[in-house]
């Protein structure tokens, strides 16, 4: 008896979504379905059963940086607006028991940064205010510029007694008045155009063993001690940097200095008014060095108080 072949048929590796017993669903479905519930429970929870409550951040738990960045808003704050009971608040706010010295060290830092003259100006302000005590709000705070504004009545004097001189030509023909106001205006200028510094000296920098690569600047007061805190401008073709004396105690309250470049010339001034001194560049010197300058000023606003005194 003759057996015939038989065929095996090869089980289908696919899976299937109908199985022998009915309809089942593939694993890849079973993935999605679970990540759409878990990403469905995880909204539920963190929109409605335990949302995030964001809080703003009192000034006392912020960052060192932050509270340095925060400061340096009031003092700017406080410049602008001048309201110093607003400016009590906010700092009140970082809740610091050493306050003073926690601004007059922000200040020092600022110096080391070299920022910019009204930053410092300011900050200065405000430790001062606080009652800070430290060598750079001695130097930099604007108390001294105070007297500032003192010359300016011993000007407006001498306008005031030329009047008498107009009725005598009244008197006389036309040609008369015409010289009396000519003397006003060219009078008026001279005392307004009178700087507050002088040039006192103006000598080269050498050194024989090294090149010399800077200006020196330093102030005087009208009984020539050095004379801290002042503003100096240095400008050149294309640019222009300032600094303060006074920054390196070690050469004397009244030193500056600024660092010059090869082929460049600079030009110095006082901003608080003084003659500009210009073509300044790095020169050779005798000893084969090359070498810089040193430029001393000397106040002469000062110079005028005791002179109007014996007048009066």
């Amino acid at each position: 008896m003759q057996e015939t072949p038989r065929h095996r048929r090869r089980r289908s590796t696919t899976p299937s979504l109908v199985g022998e017993d009915g309809p089942r669903i593939a694993a890849t479905g079973l993935l999605l379905i679970g990540l759409v519930i878990g990403l469905t429970v995880g909204l539920v929870y963190a929109w409605l059963i335990d949302p995030v409550v964001y809080v703003d951040a009192i000034p006392a738990r912020l960052g060192e940086d932050y509270k340095a960045e925060y400061i340096f808003l009031v003092s700017q704050s406080y410049a602008a607006d001048g309201d110093w009971e607003r400016a009590q608040r906010r700092l009140q706010a970082l809740d610091d028991a050493d306050l003073p010295g926690r601004v007059d060290a922000l200040l020092e830092s600022y110096l080391l940064q070299q920022k910019p003259p009204d930053v410092i100006r300011n900050l200065a302000e405000l430790a001062q205010q606080l009652g800070a005590e430290g060598t750079a709000v001695s130097l930099f705070a604007p108390t001294p510029l105070s007297g500032a504004p003192t010359p300016t009545p011993i000007f407006t004097a001498t306008p005031a007694a030329l009047p008498t001189d107009t009725p005598s030509p009244t008197a006389t023909p036309t040609n008369t008045p015409p010289p009396t106001p000519t003397p006003f205006p060219t009078a008026q200028p001279s005392p307004t155009a009178q700087p507050d510094y002088r040039l006192l000296n103006q000598e080269r920098l050498c050194d024989r063993d090294e090149d010399v690569l800077r200006i020196e600047v330093i102030t005087y007061d009208a009984l020539l001690n050095e004379l801290p805190g002042i503003e100096v401008l240095v400008t050149w073709q294309g640019g222009e940097d300032t600094f303060f004396t006074g920054f390196k105690p070690a050469f004397g309250p009244g030193y500056g200095d600024f660092t010059m470049q090869p082929d460049v010339s600079y030009s110095v001034q006082l901003l608080d008014g003084s003659p500009e001194v210009s073509g300044l560049r790095i020169e050779p010197c005798e000893s084969g060095q090359v070498g810089g300058w040193r430029l001393s000023f000397q106040n002469l606003r000062l110079a005028l108080t005791p002179t109007a005194t014996p007048e009066r």
